[in-house]
């Protein structure tokens, strides 16, 4: 299959423009990701993890973002892929360079198009035959609690390269800590904060403030076709994966259904 058959309409924006502009424009359009253009170029991707940890940066704390621009925060280094290419090898390169999505670009060197792991998350739909466990993370599962501090959560998210966090108590799932939660919290705080307070009450935010209290849970015996259609109803990228009581036994996400459809549908092997 190639990248044209799933590949959706690009939604663009100017790199002066104001960063408060792009997170509106990411709410409205619902996409995951702007492609930024100057003078008619692609410059730039800006997604909600590049608007999060710019928002996060001490330099940056004490002020809004309504005075920050998207060049400021987009992400400069842009690999672009072709309509023509297969999807298997796109989301190859995803898994491989660890990027969640990439501009298209035609022969003329025009942008035609943006796909991403939520595109190729849509292909697993069809395949019920796989269960949710063959899939998902269950070993060194990066978890937060509710009242831990976002600044700090935000940092193990990066670190780790999560997109999605589960959080717990005494195991069981309460909420879901995701780059847009964070953003979007970070966004509220710059302008609801005055810029002397800023800078104390930055810790102050906790986990609790930003999550997504009772997020969709899957079970590990349900199908990944489930679970795809689920996380995407429900416009996530990542879903904890419950037992009984909502104990936590894992989580799957997109970057698990990018690595299945990489290994041309098939079970990639555990130390991947």
């Amino acid at each position: 299959m190639e990248v044209s058959a799933i590949m959706i309409e690009p939604v663009t924006i100017d790199k002066d423009r104001r960063l408060s502009d792009a997170l509106s424009l990411l709410e409205k359009k619902k996409v995951d990701r702007l492609v930024v253009i100057e003078g008619g170029d692609v410059t730039g991707i800006l997604t909600y993890a590049d608007i999060a940890d710019r928002l996060g940066v001490s330099k940056v704390i004490a002020v809004s973002i309504g005075r920050l621009h998207v060049s400021s925060a987009m992400t400069d280094t842009v690999i672009t892929v072709s309509p023509s290419d297969d999807v298997t090898d796109v989301a190859q390169l995803m898994i491989e360079r660890g990027m969640s999505g990439c501009p298209v670009i035609d022969q003329e060197n025009k942008l035609v198009g943006v796909i991403s792991k939520t595109q190729i998350s849509e292909l697993v739909k069809k395949v019920e035959d796989v269960k949710v466990e063959d899939l998902m993370t269950s070993e060194g599962l990066l978890v937060v609690n509710p009242v831990e501090r976002l600044i700090k959560a935000r940092m193990e998210m990066l670190t780790a390269g999560y997109s999605g966090l589960p959080v717990i108590d005494d195991g069981r799932v309460l909420g879901l800590l995701t780059e847009r939660t964070v953003a979007e919290a970070m966004a509220r705080f710059s302008v609801e904060v005055p810029d002397k307070y800023r800078a104390s009450q930055i810790r102050q935010i906790r986990v609790v403030d930003a999550m997504l209290k009772q997020p969709p849970l899957i079970s590990p015996e349900a199908s990944i076709s489930e679970a795809a259609t689920l996380m995407l109803d429900s416009e996530l990228n990542t879903l904890p994966v419950v037992g009984a009581g909502n104990q936590l036994m894992g989580i799957i996400g997109a970057t698990d259904f990018t690595r299945f459809v990489a290994h041309k549908y098939k079970i990639p092997p555990k130390e991947e």
